[in-house]
């Protein structure tokens, strides 16, 4: 409910703030969008999850596609353009794809801000160990969408060649080095270190600025 709200409220700001087409870009946040977004974080997480190394069952892969359908439903994507297999999120990925129009100097800003949170966001503090994760991030970034989208988004150039072969032997190696069930204990904990929320708890606070840096904290 509170993305909702923020999406809400960034309609609002969008649609008085005169810097939102929207007789040639349409709604912003639209019902489409997520939608596509469904797709993204569900079917195509799996795939690049698949591409690192991870390994699921036919009922985990079906479990993600519920988790995110129903999270679409929960945020008002019409059933008619939310998926329901995996191959029906794949096309809409597709057709969605299509619709995407090319990166720019925002979409490269955004990319980029979030590879240089994943440190943060992994609790890691030390400044060498978050420079080596920064640059794995782009090592792998680059081989799962392409050297042209990576260049478009004004990612580093590094050495790809391998990379994910190689991710794919260190994976395996900790598979067998540590039992199945302590290393997807060890995930799920550090799922829950990642989730969980500061003392106040979840915030409803919105937004009252188009532009972020204008905005009061939120």
């Amino acid at each position: 409910m509170r993305v909702r709200f923020v999406h809400a409220r960034v309609r609002y700001l969008l649609a008085h703030s005169g810097a939102w087409r929207a007789e040639s870009w349409g709604t912003p946040v639209s019902a489409a969008h997520l939608g596509y977004a469904m797709t993204v974080f569900s079917m195509r997480l799996l795939e690049h999850s698949i591409a690192l190394g991870a390994l699921f069952n036919r009922e985990e892969r079906d479990s993600v596609m519920a988790v995110w359908r129903y999270a679409g439903y929960v945020m008002g994507v019409p059933e008619t353009i939310l998926y329901t297999t995996e191959r029906d999120a794949r096309r809409l990925f597709e057709i969605g794809h299509l619709c995407e129009p090319p990166p720019d100097v925002d979409s490269a800003t955004m990319a980029n801000a979030l590879i240089e949170a994943i440190p943060v966001t992994a609790g890691v503090s030390d400044a060498s160990e978050q420079r080596a994760l920064r640059t794995l991030a782009y090592s792998l970034s680059r081989p799962l969408i392409g050297n042209r989208v990576a260049d478009d988004l004004l990612f580093p150039k590094t050495r790809t060649t391998g990379a994910l072969f190689a991710y794919r032997l260190k994976q395996r190696f900790q598979r067998l080095r540590k039992s199945q069930q302590v290393v997807r204990s060890e995930n799920f904990s550090q799922l829950l270190q990642i989730s969980v929320y500061d003392e106040q708890g979840m915030s409803y606070r919105l937004p009252d600025h188009v532009y972020s840096k204008k905005s009061s904290h939120w």
